[in-house]
């Protein structure tokens, strides 16, 4: 039997999304990005555990002052950085032209807008190209709605007797996603390895704690 996603290879597995047999290769490819998986599908957790695995790995390639940086944040900021992931990762599913590069470029406008703002100046930077900026304005109103979390009208994403998150706590967890895109950017592997793995490895509803544990 043939698979049922690319009619070309043999189909070895059962895809409870298509509800027909599909080849390893298109299971691994096409995951959450083409194929609905939904979240009890075994191939999918064991895809997701594989990911995890070989993102440990570059993790533990960097040099170990950026490892301790990157342990450090996380633990301090964890809940701010998944809700971004999280932003990421939809965003990525939603639009398929979507690259690391663009990830990079709309995270670098918004450290330039923060750290334009600890210096006291308001001046938001904003980019000419859509894909970047549509991405930038959901980051920054998740940044704001946890800055702000009572929100308009007393809505925000965060309970408003949460502790607030702070202008410093904001540009560390924008430098250290800065930092994981750099990591797949410099293996050359594709255009949008990053936004690839995390919209794998993301559950597909909101959740506490950081996505990606190094």
């Amino acid at each position: 039997m043939k698979c049922s996603a690319c009619d070309q290879r043999k189909a070895k597995r059962h895809c409870p999304a298509k509800n027909s047999q599909i080849c390893a290769q298109c299971c691994g490819e096409k995951r959450i990005l083409q194929i609905n998986c939904p979240e009890n599908c075994e191939f999918l957790k064991a895809g997701r555990e594989r990911d995890a695995e070989e993102f440990g790995k570059r993790i533990r390639a960097l040099d170990p002052v950026a490892q301790a940086r990157s342990r450090r944040v996380l633990l301090e900021h964890q809940d701010a950085i998944a809700y971004l992931e999280y932003t990421i990762s939809h965003e990525r599913i939603a639009s398929r032209d979507l690259t690391d590069g663009d990830v990079m470029q709309a995270i670098d406008a918004l450290l330039a807008t923060y750290k334009t703002e600890d210096k006291g100046v308001l001046y938001e930077t904003t980019s000419e190209d859509l894909r970047v900026e549509s991405l930038r304005r959901e980051l920054r109103a998740v940044i704001e709605s946890l800055r702000h979390p009572e929100g308009e009208k007393g809505k925000g994403i965060v309970d408003p007797q949460s502790v607030r998150l702070t202008l410093s706590a904001a540009i560390d967890g924008l430098e250290y996603i800065r930092s994981l895109v750099s990591v797949f950017i410099k293996d050359r592997h594709s255009s949008t390895s990053y936004v690839d793995f995390l919209a794998r490895i993301t559950p597909r509803k909101e959740a506490r704690g950081s996505i990606i544990m190094p």
